[in-house]
């Protein structure tokens, strides 16, 4: 099996000086880009009443104007790829409201951002696609305080039952090969697509 080497930067992508770093590692590198996968997220637990100017902040700037700012600082190198794939992850809470306004609203704009970059940037090759997972095992919420892991492990554990499929969805079984097709030459006509993979939640 071939050796395969995974540059780590760290950095924030709403921050303009850290995107640029992104581009000048690559540039330098290999001097274009085939694929993008903006997988950033946060999240924090609240409705209109409960979420503050911060946390709505938060919420936009990583999840949404990052995904702007990242790509727009990239375009160059994509523009110069071999059938080049913009990935975005969105989230079926685009269309179903509940746990998080900021959140809710800042994949909404995701999807829309999704659809306007497959639009525009199909005459440079460069397809625009997002995935739009149901609730997912991951850190996500431990992270930003609103569960404990035991906590976290519960809630994922109730949620099952609410799935037809009868689980909630793992990153590598269930969400990675849906990534991987869209970067994949076997979707070379599909642009400005919203895939939702949610083990039959929105049914």
């Amino acid at each position: 099996m071939e050796n395969k080497k995974v540059t780590f930067l760290n950095g924030d992508i709403s921050k303009e000086d850290d995107c640029e770093k992104v581009y000048n590692e690559i540039d330098n590198k290999y001097g274009k880009l085939d694929g993008l996968v903006n997988s950033a997220g946060i999240i924090k637990l609240g409705g209109i009443e409960e979420q503050t100017l911060e946390e709505w902040n938060n919420s936009i700037n990583i999840n949404l104007t990052g995904i702007f700012l990242l790509t727009k600082t990239l375009l160059p190198l994509l523009k110069k790829g071999t059938n080049t794939s913009v990935v975005n992850i969105s989230s079926m809470s685009s269309e179903r409201a509940g746990g998080s306004i900021a959140y809710c609203a800042s994949k909404a704009g995701v999807d829309m951002l999704t659809k306007y970059m497959g639009q525009e940037l199909g005459k440079y090759n460069i397809r625009v696609n997002s995935v739009n997972p149901a609730a997912v095992y991951t850190n996500i919420y431990v992270a930003s305080g609103d569960y404990t892991q035991e906590g976290y492990d519960k809630w994922s554990e109730d949620k099952k039952k609410l799935y037809p499929l009868g689980r909630i969805g793992d990153a590598k079984k269930d969400i990675a090969p849906t990534i991987e097709f869209l970067l994949s030459d076997k979707s070379l006509w599909t642009t400005g697509a919203i895939y939702l993979v949610d083990g039959g939640k929105s049914v």
